[in-house]
Parts: C-alpha cells; structure tokens; sequence
C-alpha cells in the first residue's frame, strides 16, 4: 500500500508539473516571421510580433552577423521616463550589446520611474515571451550554458549565457498578487528549454535596493553595459553605440 501511495503521489506530482509547463507555452502565440528592417554593420535589426493571452507587442530583435552569439539579452522595456521628465532610450543599450556579440530583443514599451505600486512596470507576459523567441531563433556560445575554469580547487564561472535588463516579474499563471519571477525562471526546467542556469541581471524598476534605473537616467548605460560585456564574454565596449533608425528610436512614448 504505501509503494502504491508514493507511486501516485509522484505520479500527480508530474502531472501538475507537466500542466503547469503546458499552461506556460500557452502563454505565448506562435509568433509571425519577423520582418529585417536593417542589415549593416554587421547587425541585423529585425520587428517581431509577440503575442499571447496577455495581449500583443511590437519587439526589436538585434542579431550578430555570425552563426553562434557570445551571449543573449532580453530587456523588458525600450525606454524609461521618470516623473521629473527625464528619459533614457534602452536601444542604445541593447545595440551597444548586439556590437558586441550578442543577441539582443527589446520590447517596445516605457518603463514609468518611480513605480507606485508592486504591480507597475512588471507585467510578466510580454517578457516571458520575448525570451522565448530569442531562444527559439538564436544560438548562444555553449548552448547558453555557462563556462567555468577551475581556480584553487573549485569550479568557477567565468562566463554567463545570458542576461535580463528589467525588474524582476509579476507572473502570469498568477493573478491574485504578484508572486516575483523573470523570464529566465518562470518555466519549469525539468520539462522546457526556456529555463536559463546561467543568467545575470541588471535591475532596473524595481523599487526595493539594489537598483540600477537612477544611474542610468542620470549617467547613461555605458556602466552596464561594460559589466554585461564581462560577464558573457563579449568585445570589449569603450563606448556606447548608435541604434540604427529603423529600429525604433521614435518608439519611446
């Protein structure tokens, strides 16, 4: 009797974990093929449609012209605009990242500093689904996962797959409150590829410590976009680059 109650308690347990992951590719609508709106100086700059039952949004995608990225970053806004009237546009962070090596999609929407309350700036769908994607049609220097070296006995990483550049997530699968996740962590890893291990994150929006937003809306990306550069391994970065037109910069709203 007991071998047949751990055998069904594992066996619901699977299954709720099997749903649970089945509800998050839900989440996400197969997305339309994407349109290049630029290809030059070794980026190419592409629109996506993301949509799902949380709604739509119009991505820019940044790709290396190489076959296998340094990195990937998803950023969960293109732009951020505090009540004082100061803003900063995100997508010369994210083409000063792709520049070097990486792979890059950005959301087109504003994240509003300061947030008044848990749930602003957080909305996990759009996020969630732009990660997605970029897995879906990129390849990332060793599949994403990260290198380590031995120092003094032990294994250390000393070079990340992937980055987030946002707040952490209110998640979709739950509307009662906002119970934190980020794109990274939201799908269960036992059962879909979209789950990351090797991720670093620059915060931005979030109202609790440990944030990045002021410094960039006084000082610009240049800080963190070095400290990601590191982190995945990519070109060093000396300065920050120019987005192309066509990828959005009128966006910012």
């Amino acid at each position: 009797m007991r071998i047949l109650a751990v055998a069904t308690l594992l066996f619901c347990s699977a299954s709720l974990l099997l749903a649970q992951n089945q509800s998050a590719e839900k989440l996400c609508y197969s997305a339309p093929p994407a349109t290049t709106v630029s290809h030059d100086d070794g980026v190419t700059v592409q629109k996506i449609v993301l949509s799902g039952t949380w709604g739509s949004n119009e991505a820019t995608a940044y790709l290396p012209d190489k076959e296998i990225a340094d990195g990937a970053v998803v950023f969960s806004h293109s732009a951020i605009h505090s009540d004082s009237g100061v803003s900063i546009d995100l997508m010369t962070f994210a083409a000063t990242l792709v520049h070097a090596g990486a792979a890059v999609i950005v959301p087109q929407r504003t994240l509003l500093w300061p947030a008044t309350d848990r749930w602003m700036n957080r909305e996990g769908g759009v996020v969630i689904c732009a990660e997605h994607w970029l897995i879906d049609h990129t390849k990332v220097f060793n599949e994403g996962k990260g290198t380590v070296q031995m120092v003094n006995g032990t294994n250390v990483v000393v070079r990340e797959g992937y980055g987030y550049v946002g707040p952490a997530l209110c998640s979709p699968s739950v509307t009662s409150y906002c119970e934190h996740t980020t794109p990274f962590t939201f799908d269960d890893c036992g059962y879909t590829r979209y789950c990351g291990t090797s991720v670093v994150y620059v915060p931005i929006g979030e109202i609790n410590g440990g944030d990045n937003t002021n410094h960039l809306l006084s000082t610009g990306a240049l800080r963190e976009a070095q400290w990601l550069q590191k982190q995945l391994g990519l070109i060093p970065i000396g300065a920050l680059a120019s987005p192309h037109p066509a990828s959005g910069l009128a966006a910012m709203r």
